[in-house]
């Protein structure tokens, strides 16, 4: 790693800031310093929760002013939220096209992730939001798959992680609770590659329909979803899946991972395998799910548009991840 430091913009595109608590940000700090990253917080990092008009032109204000000063070297997003895609009208492309530098996030940051590869063909990162970076413990496998995509530039292998967790970590760190990862599940063999495009699967489905959804042909599709619906989850992923299967483009899918669902899901991994051996769509391509990505800890970091090739067979799984452009642009 680079021993010269770098500026992080910190922006807050969907929820505002004010929901971490000063521990949180001051550990987050202290841990991206300690990766010669000095964080650099935007004007509208803490803003009201009301939605109005000013509001949304204030959020893509803030990401605007991150791509145009050439003191940034990267933007991390704060936390997730639900109206990330309110600002794509807003954004300055020409900008983000011609001063292209990595954002990271995850959740409803998807949607702005994917547009601008779609727009740009600009790489982004499906990673820890500014905010993860505040954990304590259980933390250094999220810590080291950030490191390899971001500040390393060179193909990296996706480990599994030994254990997961699903606590409020964010309310106590002293008090969590780990459980031992059953790690990858099969669902279709099979070996393929192709450009990583996805993230939270209902985030992404709205981008349908708009000038900022990427094209699916030959992508190797990473989605996983969260658990807003409590035990209506595994209905609203197999509708939502659904939708995205049946967008141009999606039958020249490479492959499709599956990230692991969180506990108040009640997604019996079971049911999971049965739902998407239901769908024809996929009969082609590996499909591998119980990933180490969505709204579980600890994450993986993957480039949205860069390159992943897949060998799933047995019961080993093989994730190799190469963060550059494999080009999608206007």
């Amino acid at each position: 790693m680079s021993t010269q430091k770098k500026i992080a913009r910190i922006v807050s595109p969907s929820r505002s800031a004010n929901i971490l608590s000063d521990e949180t940000v001051a550990i987050a700090t202290e841990t991206l310093a300690g990766l010669n990253i000095q964080c650099d917080f935007a004007k509208h990092y803490i803003h009201q929760s009301d939605t109005t008009a000013q509001r949304i032109k204030d959020k893509a204000q803030d990401l605007n002013e991150a791509y145009a000063d050439p003191n940034v070297a990267l933007i991390l997003s704060t936390i997730g939220g639900h109206n990330a895609n309110r600002i794509l009208d807003h954004l300055d492309w020409e900008t983000i096209r011609t001063q292209p530098k990595p954002l990271c996030g995850y959740s409803d940051i998807t949607v702005l992730l994917n547009a601008i590869y779609a727009k740009t063909g600009q790489i982004t990162f499906l990673g820890p939001h500014f905010s993860s970076f505040g954990m304590q413990q259980g933390f250094a496998y999220t810590l080291k798959h950030f490191e390899h995509a971001l500040l390393r530039g060179t193909d990296y292998v996706l480990d599994v992680s030994e254990t997961w967790s699903d606590d409020l970590w964010f309310i106590d760190q002293t008090r969590r609770q780990f459980i031992k990862n059953a790690g990858p599940v099969i669902v279709n063999p099979g070996s393929c590659e192709g450009t990583i495009l996805g993230g939270n699967l209902c985030s992404f489905n709205l981008l349908q329909g708009t000038q900022y959804m990427p094209d699916l042909t030959g992508a190797l599709l990473f989605l996983e979803e969260d658990n807003l619906l409590g035990e209506l989850t595994l209905t609203e992923f197999e509708r939502n899946l659904q939708s995205l299967l049946s967008h141009r483009g999606a039958e020249h899918i490479q492959g499709l991972m599956i990230g692991r669902f969180q506990k108040d899901s009640k997604v019996e991994l079971n049911d999971l395998v049965e739902i998407l051996r239901s769908f024809e769509q996929l009969e082609h391509c590996p499909v591998v799910c119980n990933l180490d990505f969505g709204h579980t800890t600890p994450i993986f970091t993957i480039p949205i548009g860069g390159r992943c090739q897949i060998n799933a067979h047995k019961e080993t799984v093989s994730i190799k991840v190469s963060p550059s452009i494999s080009g999608s642009a206007e």
